[in-house]
């Protein structure tokens, strides 16, 4: 039997449409990505000195809070309350507070303001010397001023790296790469149990073994092939296991209760959405506004937000990707028993 035109027409518009997603899901986040509440700490000796560091970033889209001490904020970027923070002392020195392992790309942001508030002190400090040279002609006090001048032109921003990645992976490309691996892989794995694997109660326990050898094969791979991960095998791998059990039993899941439609279902959400919009390669907030919340609610996003705080930040911040992936479990499971499609 042929293919009738309608049903052509009708295939052709949902393929565009899903071409539509996927340009959507992978060039708007990357087009309008930025500083959307990214948040960072200050350290300053008084609120005047605050509010002069923290009106500018607010306005650059920072969401900015107040500490007293350096404790603090290492404290804080270690409980992922923060991604770092600017410290300035009596004296005007700036110290930077960052956490690569956190965010590349927010460290190297936060590097790039510290030093343009250096210049920017710098080009004050030089204008308000050469007024006053110009005020003087005592010899000693021009020397004084001169050299006082050679100090600031001098001055540069601390950079203390509170969280950093193994120096096999500085940057962390490992984890910002893995998000299309765990995406993919888990839906490809999924797929193919479904297909290759007769009897439910033997695809749900091939779902369970190919979550743990998956998992350990992943986490080993980024761990002892790339570097990126320095942290307690297992522990991180019992995430990276959590994190294939939610895609594979939820694609499972779906081909059980509405069959093949179910895998563009998945695609979609796993891939299409969940790579891009995962924020592994910058930072859930450095995504436009809205969009990066959601891929935290996807797993490829959860799973790589689990794995980083696991590895990196002794295991704080992990209620929120744990609380996804659970949920995705159960509700996989609940579509697998439901579903009817391996009994036809």
């Amino acid at each position: 039997m042929k293919s009738t035109w309608k049903y052509i027409l009708t295939l052709t518009i949902g393929l565009t449409a899903v071409l539509g997603i996927m340009m959507t899901a992978f060039s708007l986040p990357a087009v309008n990505s930025g500083i959307n509440k990214v948040p960072i700490g200050i350290v300053a000796t008084n609120d005047e000195v605050y509010q002069r560091l923290a009106k500018p970033l607010k306005e650059k889209g920072f969401k900015v809070t107040e500490y007293t001490s350096a404790k603090q904020v290492k404290q804080s970027i270690n409980q992922r309350e923060i991604y770092g923070a600017l410290s300035v002392d009596a004296a005007g020195n700036l110290t930077v507070y960052e956490a690569t392992a956190a965010s590349a790309a927010v460290a190297q942001t936060l590097t790039q303001l510290g030093n343009s508030i250096v210049s920017q002190q710098k080009a004050v400090g030089t204008k308000q010397i050469n007024k006053l040279i110009a005020q003087t002609t005592d010899i000693n006090t021009v020397k004084a001023l001169n050299q006082k001048a050679t100090q600031l032109n001098a001055k540069t921003a601390k950079i203390i790296e509170v969280k950093a990645f193994p120096k096999e992976d500085p940057k962390g490309t490992g984890l910002a790469a893995g998000a299309l691996p765990i995406a993919l892989g888990g839906w490809i794995g999924a797929v193919a149990i479904a297909n290759m694997v007769k009897g439910k109660k033997e695809k749900f326990w091939a779902v369970i073994s190919f979550a743990i050898i998956g998992g350990l094969g992943l986490v080993g791979v980024i761990q002892y092939g790339i570097g990126t991960f320095d942290g307690n095998y297992f522990l991180t791998s019992l995430g990276a296991m959590l994190g294939i059990a939610a895609t594979g039993f939820f694609v499972l899941g779906i081909l059980e209760v509405i069959g093949t439609p179910g895998l563009a279902i998945a695609a979609i959400l796993l891939i299409l959405l969940g790579n891009p919009l995962s924020g592994l390669s910058s930072a859930p907030e450095m995504l436009p506004a809205g969009w990066g919340a959601f891929g935290q609610l996807l797993p490829p996003g959860a799973t790589g937000t689990l794995l980083r705080n696991i590895t990196f930040f002794d295991g704080n911040a992990i209620a929120q990707p744990l609380t996804v992936l659970i949920t995705y479990v159960l509700v996989g499971m609940l579509l697998f028993k439901i579903g009817k499609k391996s009994e036809l």
